[in-house]
């Protein structure tokens, strides 16, 4: 008998590992995981939040079976699949997509690191081959290049449907419950692309309003994003310490959450900015801009350059040092989801299986309405900074 090890999982109840995936589980690369936080600093605004990639890896494996078993894959397709989901976000950065932004300003993302570990990393890889799967494969699908890469990296993929769960779970901020078995149900594989049933398009739009709402209520939260935008720059102060785009496999998985917090704390120039966390002293809103329509504004709230000029701006015209006024929006740094693929879906006529195209006016609408500038500072300046914003962001935008 094969012998298999259950995880209890608080968000998908039991999730299955057989002895060959526990060996990729238990690999150093995977296990970093633990001590990367799913929402970093989340836990200021909603305490339960203490969740991790680990967890989050466990809970998009199980997905992609489920996925493979509805499309029914072969058992060697069906074998990659689950291993893609489990391994798709070993690339992280310590505080996730919080930090990924120093990568992405070299040009790389978290999903080129998941590629060069799978690559460089002899553990993982010689823990993959012992599934009897090529990595070549795995990365074939990470990589997109054949058409169940959509289902760990997609418009309605299992990293999304995980981490809304997930998230929802953990905060008690009940905005992810969504019913992912009728949309895993309705998939089909259709002309070599995933599909979904334009009857799972009621759940598809729920998704839609619980996306929105977590991006509003979580990802987004003013205190949130505040702290963040302060311990990302405060990060940028170790760039020569923390260049993850140019260190090895070996000193990229040395890093996690707890390496940089202690980098921070015995650092004098960062030092205050952790003493600051630690004592919830974070910065306040001073001014907020929707950005809609404007072509010219939604270009300038993807810039950081842009971004950096106005608030020197802004800090010479309230007078004050410019360190301590901040201002954020949904790119910089980046969040999950702004930016979304098409959606497949497909209709049953006559016997025959048909891709239909359909545009749903509420997926179109929480699609894009993410367009928010806000400008931040410490108590103390909040008054001023506030006129500053609304004089300077007036002469930059109108």
């Amino acid at each position: 008998m094969e012998k298999f090890k259950l995880v209890k999982d608080p968000v998908h109840g039991y999730i299955v590992l057989d002895e060959d995936m526990l060996r990729i589980v238990d690999s150093t690369a995977f296990q970093r995981l633990r001590r990367i936080s799913q929402l970093p600093f989340v836990y200021l605004v909603y305490p339960g939040a203490r969740h991790s990639r680990f967890d989050h890896s466990l809970g998009c494996m199980h997905l992609a079976r489920m996925f493979g078993e509805r499309l029914g894959l072969d058992e060697y397709k069906l074998r990659v699949l689950t291993i893609a989901g489990l391994v798709h976000d070993l690339g992280h950065t310590p505080y996730s997509h919080l930090l990924e932004t120093l990568l992405r300003e070299k040009g790389l993302t978290h999903e080129d690191m998941t590629l060069r570990i799978l690559e460089e990393d002899s553990e993982i890889s010689s823990s993959i081959e012992r599934c009897g799967v090529s990595v070549k494969d795995v990365k074939s699908i990470l990589e997109k290049r054949e058409p169940l890469g959509s289902i760990i990296s997609g418009p309605v993929d299992v990293d999304k449907l995980d981490f809304l769960l997930r998230d929802s779970y953990f905060t008690g901020a009940f905005y992810g419950v969504i019913d992912i078995a009728r949309i895993i149900y309705t998939s089909r594989l259709i002309d070599g692309r995933v599909a979904l049933s334009t009857r799972a398009l009621g759940v598809l739009e729920e998704l839609a309003i619980a996306r929105y709402q977590s991006f509003m209520n979580i990802y987004f939260h003013h205190t949130v994003r505040a702290v963040q935008t302060m311990f990302l720059r405060g990060v940028r102060l170790l760039r020569d310490v923390l260049d993850f785009s140019r260190m090895s496999i070996e000193e990229y998985l040395g890093h996690d959450d707890f390496t940089v917090w202690c980098l921070m704390h015995q650092n004098e120039e960062t030092r205050e900015v952790v003493r600051k966390i630690e004592r919830r002293m974070l910065p306040k809103v001073a001014y907020e801009y929707r950005v809609y329509e404007r072509r010219e504004h939604l270009e300038l709230i993807r810039d950081a350059e842009a971004i950096k000029n106005i608030e020197e701006l802004i800090a010479r015209e309230a007078g004050v040092p410019n360190e301590y006024v901040w201002i954020d929006t949904p790119y910089i740094p980046p969040l999950p989801y702004v930016n979304q693929d098409r959606i497949e879906f497909y209709v049953e006529e006559d016997g025959k299986t048909i891709l239909r195209e359909y545009v749903s006016p509420l997926l179109k609408f929480t699609s894009e309405i993410y367009e928010i500038l806000r400008v931040y500072t410490m108590k103390e300046y909040l008054d001023k900074v506030s006129k500053a914003s609304a004089k300077i962001l007036k002469r930059e935008l109108f």
